[in-house]
């Protein structure tokens, strides 16, 4: 039996509900629906809580990464083999066939200003080799003086010139820990690498688990201080699969997190829950972590919610990445109250799925994740089989991840407009090679538009496959795409490539041509897992340098040859660039000193008052140096602040963020002045630090009057009344005073009374 459903304009029907309560006998026809439509639908429901979870207490590194300990022979090190052919829950949009619309740029992408070698499978690292096995899940981020990489299942910390600092793996790094959780020493990968901005601290996370059937952990690691190197580590350990009513059963794996930053003082992930390694797909994951307690090392307030498929019927969740904010200025932030936005590739229809996130107080309980907003989308064509990237020189295909959405969700404020930025990988037509499909959604005042500001299926040809990307915004509003390249044509090797568009493009298109940042030299044909490896990737990663917000940094795989294509030794690549008219965003660091009235000589206690203040359009980063440089004749009594650490000699440091447009505490400077000063000297104090690049600007001059050495001045005044008669005893009073610019001092004071011939004193 066959049913025919004609579905009209503006009807509402959840195709997912139709397909559950029809079945596979239904044949669907959609009559006159456009695209527009299938974005006005939306699902419908309450919002599912965030359940508060149990403070978790952290552990600590505290000593200098390079000093990690190598971990004893045949330490746990997790599984060897990455292979993620966890089954997702089933596609059911239709394939649609596009009209091939090749991207013709106009002007070429900017040439990379960094251009260095990232981790390669057989790196030796602190605690053992880099590699933990295929595919690598390259990530990383910018930070203001660094960027960190990570793989499965280590990570690096460089300098921005490209010098690497440190490397270690993941289990070196949490070794030791307390607590004997699986993020000790069983740490498995899926690394994602993340910079808070607004408080300059990177954060770690990946996934350990030491059996297949849980418990499964996050493990979230976060820098102490601005110095990932040498400033140390809080470690913590969170079960994902707690159970209780309402949350994640145990057993439930957390696969596939993703993470992002916001300005409300949370850190969300998004993960897909399997009902154990290899086990059926069993909904979703969503929470929410207080990022001043990760920063802090405080007991972690925290919220874990649970959507399961099984007892939601429009469930169209699956993949759900949390929004991540871009942007160092106070203009570039969401307004406050503004919620995180969840963003997944429908299941059901040719549309992104946008939901709200609301967290509790302080990031714990008491939110919930909203229902979902529907953003359109061109249509696509999936393939049956995700293995279909080509290489030269082998018939070993590659995984192209089809359809769900890669990371990061990027937040982008641009004047008054809000965006967010996503991409996925897609076809235009069964046969046609792999693209990405980018968009600009808009969310402005927190209102999920329905259509996208811009979207585009990019295909600058018909022959090169382009998979794997990932997408940011700059300060301008300028976009950047990285991905991977591959066809069956020597020598289009895997390599990694990139493309985007100017703020005043045409919308629609990436007209800045493709810019290859790495060539690749070698097809992947080595054996994982016990067959041929197809995994390539399941994600990449563009970020924005808030030293400036305009660079963009990018890293991704390649083979460098065809020998390590054989042998499964993959190598990274780290790239930046930037488009010239963006102008950089930069902290600018203005400096004051006052004091009141004039100084004497041989004054103890006088003072100065010093003030820093952030006169540019974007929050410090890094430590700032305040000097006091003290003329001849004056000397340091004391010299500090609130917040201030201060030595001899005089100088003051600090490295909590400054944000544009605000001021520290003053710092108090407290001198003794020399008997012999001049009688004006000119005080002088400097600002340095806080990743500032104007110096122009640091120093203040405060010009000082030093009067003479205070001392008592005396007056003296003498009266009578009325007139004196002969024979009369009458009397005169005597006044001494004071009028210099000190005290006697406890010295004797003389009064003399020299009278005339004709009057002699009876009392005095």
């Amino acid at each position: 039996m066959n049913l025919l459903l004609t579905v009209t304009v503006g009807m509402r029907l959840h195709l997912h509900e139709f397909w559950t309560r029809f079945g596979s006998r239904a044949l669907v026809t959609l009559v006159g629906m456009s695209l527009v439509c299938a974005a006005d639908l939306s699902a419908q429901g309450l919002g599912n809580p965030a359940i508060g979870m149990p403070a978790v207490r952290p552990g600590e590194f505290k000593g200098d990464v390079r000093n990690l300990p190598a971990l004893p022979t045949g330490s746990a090190t997790g599984p060897k083999v990455k292979m993620d052919d966890l089954p997702m829950p089933k596609v059911r949009k239709p394939n649609t066939a596009v009209p091939t619309s090749l991207n013709v740029p106009t002007a070429n992408m900017p040439s990379p200003n960094r251009n260095f070698a990232g981790l390669s499978f057989s790196d030796p690292v602190t605690g053992g080799q880099a590699g933990g096995g295929w595919p690598p899940d390259v990530n990383g981020a910018a930070g203001r003086n660094h960027y960190v990489q990570a793989v499965n299942d280590a990570y690096a910390i460089y300098d921005k010139t490209g010098t690497r600092l440190a490397a270690f793996t993941e289990n070196s790094l949490w070794s030791g820990a307390p607590g004997g959780t699986p993020c000790n020493s069983f740490g498995t990968g899926d690394p994602v690498v993340l910079y808070d901005q607004l408080h300059d601290r990177f954060v770690l996370t990946h996934v350990a688990f030491a059996f297949s059937d849980g418990p499964f952990y996050e493990c979230i690691a976060v820098a102490k201080t601005s110095d990932p190197v040498a400033g140390g580590w809080w470690l913590y350990p969170l079960r994902m699969d707690p159970g209780g009513d309402g949350s994640v059963p145990p057993g439930g794996f957390n696969d596939y997190p993703k993470f992002g930053v916001w300005n409300d003082g949370c850190l969300y992930m998004g993960a897909n829950v399997f009902a154990s390694l290899g086990g059926p797909f069993a909904g979703v994951e969503f929470a929410s972590f207080s990022l001043s307690d990760l920063e802090s090392g405080a007991p972690l307030t925290w919220a874990l919610g649970y959507i399961n498929p099984l007892n939601n019927p429009t469930f169209d969740s699956a993949t759900m990445i949390p929004s991540n904010v871009l942007g160092v200025s106070a203009a570039s932030m969401p307004p406050a109250g503004t919620p995180n936005y969840f963003v997944s590739e429908s299941l059901d229809f040719f549309a992104f799925a946008v939901r709200k996130f609301t967290p509790g107080p302080n990031c714990g309980g008491g939110g919930a994740l909203g229902p979902i907003s529907y953003v359109s989308q061109a249509g696509y064509t999936l393939p049956s089989d995700p293995d279909i990237v080509p290489q030269p020189g082998t018939s070993n295909l590659l995984d192209s991840l089809p359809d769900r959405l890669m990371q990061k969700v990027q937040y982008r404020k641009v004047g008054a407009a809000e965006s967010l930025w996503v991409v996925h990988t897609v076809q235009t037509s069964i046969s046609s090679p792999a693209v990405p499909q980018w968009a600009q959604l808009a969310v402005t005042g927190s209102v999920v538009a329905t259509p996208p500001v811009q979207q585009q299926i990019y295909q600058p040809d018909t022959t090169l496959y382009r998979w794997m990307a990932s997408i940011a915004a700059d300060s301008a509003g300028n976009a950047a795409m990285g991905y991977s390249t591959s066809n069956d044509s020597p020598p289009n090797y895997p390599g990694i490539a990139y493309a985007g568009r100017l703020v005043s493009d045409p919308p629609n298109i990436l007209p800045q041509g493709e810019t290859v940042l790495i060539a690749g030299l070698g097809s992947q044909t080595n054996f994982c897992g016990g067959r041929i490896c197809n995994r390539w990737g399941d994600y990449t990663s563009m970020s924005v340098d808030p030293a400036d917000d305009c660079t963009f940094w990018y890293t991704n795989e390649y083979y460098s040859s065809a020998n390590n294509g054989a042998s499964g030794n993959w190598q990274t690549r780290i790239g930046s660039f930037k488009f010239p008219s963006c102008v950089a965003v930069t902290p600018d660091l203005t400096i004051t000193k006052t004091h009141s009235g004039n100084f004497t000589q041989e004054q103890n206690g006088a003072s100065y008052t010093i003030t820093v203040t952030n006169s540019g359009t974007a929050p410090t980063g890094g430590t700032v140096t305040v000097t006091e440089n003290l003329p001849g004749g004056l000397t340091l009594a004391n010299m500090s602040g609130t917040g201030w650490s201060c030595v001899q000699p005089p100088f003051c440091t600090r490295s909590d963020i400054l944000a544009a447009g605000a001021s520290y505490a003053a710092i108090i400077v407290t001198v003794n002045v020399a008997a012999n000063a001049s009688s004006q000297v000119t005080n002088q104090a400097s600002v340095s630090g806080g990743g500032e690049t104007n110096a122009g600007n640091d120093s203040a001059s405060d010009p000082t009057i030093i009067n003479p050495p205070a001392a008592p001045a005396f007056t003296i005044a003498k009266t009578h009344t009325g007139n004196f008669t002969q024979g009369q005893t009458g009397s005169y009073t005597i006044t001494v005073g004071n009028s210099g610019t000190a005290s006697t001092n406890g010295t004797t004071v003389t009064v003399t009374d020299t009278l005339p011939g004709d009057l002699t004193v009876t009392a005095m």
